[in-house]
């Protein structure tokens, strides 16, 4: 993609106001850390940490939140489709919340330290093992005052339709009849018009391109819309995988619809 002088403008004003606040924001959360041995103020303080750095994030990156349903309050569990990195300032600005993700974000600079600090719950995939690791985390973590986010689909994608939903991520909220929300995401750039519902945003984070030169590329853009559908009805089910089967399908009617109302 060719840059034009109003995006390396972009680019080299944005860059160091992102850099500066997340580092604030880690300092911040490290002051807390303490606290993570000796009670739950940790996990409602670097809630708000967290959800005061997207809400910058989304600023110093041309974004706008459009949020259509009820906003859950923790402690929740929500499934969430995945089109890109973007969706975790994203959540975190609409959401005091943590995720469970994948393994290899550890090992981003600066945002890898500070999301292992704000106790993101980190998964290898390619390991069954580590499910269960990950689950009993997960237990540990469900009444805490800050909400647990999954992405069932297990990887990013174009936003052009959902990938099937894994369910091993819903075992601890089947097993303990917790209520699962569920949220569909999707993009609209600003200026271009383009939509992550016609796999035509830029915003999604799916093929070969490195995180550098895609998030580079993004800040010199404009900006976009994160648009969130946050479902009405919560699911309970004793079966992890009818649990994910009922809202794969939620999600699959909603998304069509959010097709068509797109065009």
């Amino acid at each position: 993609m060719t840059i034009t002088l109003i995006g390396w403008i972009r680019l080299l004003l944005r860059l160091p106001f992102i850099c500066l606040i997340t580092l604030v924001h880690i300092f911040f959360i490290a002051l807390c850390y303490p606290l993570k041995w000796i009670s739950n103020y940790y996990a409602l303080l670097v809630g708000y940490i967290t959800n005061s750095w997207g809400k910058f994030m989304l600023l110093f990156t041309g974004g706008r939140l459009d949020i259509h349903g009820p906003l859950p309050q923790p402690p929740f569990y929500l499934a969430s489709n995945h089109l890109s990195y973007v969706d975790i300032w994203v959540l975190f600005a609409a959401l005091r919340a943590t995720f469970i993700a994948k393994h290899d974000l550890k090992s981003w600079p600066i945002m890898g330290y500070a999301m292992k600090l704000t106790g993101i719950i980190f998964i290898n995939r390619n390991k069954k093992m580590d499910v269960s690791r990950v689950n009993q985390m997960i237990s540990n973590e469900l009444y805490s005052p800050r909400g647990i986010i999954v992405f069932p689909e297990g990887t990013t994608a174009l936003g052009s339709e959902l990938k099937p939903y894994n369910s091993p991520l819903l075992e601890i909220p089947a097993s303990q009849q917790f209520p699962v929300h569920s949220v569909l995401l999707h993009y609209e750039d600003k200026v271009e018009g383009g939509k992550s519902l016609h796999g035509s945003s830029y915003i999604p984070w799916w093929d070969e391109t490195t995180f550098a030169r895609h998030f580079l590329s993004l800040l010199t853009r404009k900006g976009y819309i994160a648009r969130l559908s946050i479902s009405t009805k919560i699911w309970r089910n004793k079966s992890r995988k009818k649990l994910t089967e009922s809202i794969f399908q939620w999600s699959q009617v909603e998304y069509e619809n959010l097709k068509k109302d797109a065009h």
